[in-house]
């Protein structure tokens, strides 16, 4: 996801601070259109109007601490797999009257095709660009999702049917 959101945002005029965990990821964000690339979110000068956050446990409460006043946390994942903890008088003496939203494709009112069409066509027209971190048959899922969940394949993988 990052790089999709990254590309879209930098081409609708977002001025993008990403966070990754290489240098490689972090090249490639640039290249797509981020301003600035950090290894660690503590290390990230807001305030940003907008946070979106996948990590949770620790790193949660350190995005929320970097919103601008009145700022958006999209809040769409776990992958530290540790529950965060927030703080009422952190968020008051910090950004203040802030906004938290769950984001989760299954709540979405609109059907993943219509999303997946508008992907496509910013894809087919070069106003987006994918990366293809691996192309395996569908014998491999298996593997492939590990590598995935592993964070050992950069950018989508792509399964076919043999």
């Amino acid at each position: 996801m990052g790089h999709y959101f990254t590309e879209l945002a930098a081409n609708a005029g977002a001025e993008v601070t990403a966070v990754t965990s290489s240098a490689g990821r972090g090249q490639q964000l640039l290249r797509l259109g981020a301003v600035a690339v950090i290894h660690d979110i503590a290390a990230a000068e807001g305030p940003f109007h907008v946070v979106l956050e996948s990590t949770g446990g620790e790193n949660l409460p350190l995005a929320l601490d970097r919103l601008a006043h009145r700022g958006t946390l999209i809040w769409f994942g776990q992958a530290s797999r540790c529950p965060a903890t927030l703080s009422f008088f952190d968020i008051r003496d910090g950004p203040g009257s802030v906004t938290i939203r769950q984001f989760s494709y299954y709540d979405s009112d609109t059907p993943y095709g219509e999303d997946l069409a508008i992907l496509v066509r910013l894809v087919t027209a070069g106003r987006l660009h994918r990366e293809i971190g691996r192309l395996a048959d569908w014998s491999d899922t298996a593997t492939t999702l590990t590598d995935l969940y592993q964070r050992r394949i950069r950018g989508n993988a792509v399964l076919t049917i043999s």
